[in-house]
């Protein structure tokens, strides 16, 4: 499938991600995504573990939470002038659904400071060499990351056809640190 140009709209690059996700994503590479992240110091590391519910095509990190002596966190996503994503315990049993279908905290949950968060693992429709992600067009986790520790590592969690040269960022948007695939987990370019 041809990438678009460069110079493309966001929203064409996620027509186009979205097409490309739900072909290349297998549970063959998912499962190297997860073994990767495993595998990697500084996740093997750390102990709060910011990560998502996986929602469509997205790699699913869920196979992480049987690793023991980590804490998993979630978000919430809260509607309204004040759009924004809470940090709350993952708990499997504490859950609804979103009204765009997708799994969340109860509102009832105890929110979490940002500040335990040792390293995040994020979703999103692609990403690039240098960090850049192209999410749903909300901006909730461009909110959300410059909230976490800078030194916190950021994983976007990509299969590896969806890591494209460069996609369109504006100013607001936060790269992430490291990239997870199927071939391991790797440090970003920086411009």
């Amino acid at each position: 499938m041809d990438l678009p140009s460069t110079d493309a709209s966001k929203e064409t690059w996620r027509r186009w991600a979205r097409r490309a996700r739900g072909e290349a994503t297998s549970p063959a590479a998912v499962a190297g995504i997860v073994a990767g992240l495993q595998t990697w110091g500084p996740y093997c590391e750390a102990r709060h573990v910011l990560t998502y519910l996986a929602f469509d095509s997205e790699p699913d990190p869920a196979p992480l939470e049987a690793d023991s002596g980590k804490a998993f966190f979630v978000t919430r996503t809260w509607p309204g002038p004040g759009r924004h994503l809470s940090i709350h315990r993952h708990e499997r049993s504490c859950l609804e659904h979103h009204p765009f279908g997708f799994l969340q905290p109860l509102e009832s949950e105890p929110k979490v400071d940002a500040g335990v968060i040792e390293l995040a693992l994020v979703p999103g429709l692609a990403f690039d060499g240098l960090g850049g992600r192209l999410g749903y067009g909300f901006g909730y986790y461009d909110r959300l990351l410059p909230l976490l520790n800078p030194a916190v590592p950021r994983v976007g969690l990509v299969v590896r056809a969806l890591v494209v040269p460069r996609l369109p960022t504006a100013v607001r948007d936060i790269a992430v640190t490291h990239l997870a695939t199927e071939t391991g987990v790797v440090p970003v370019k920086r411009e």
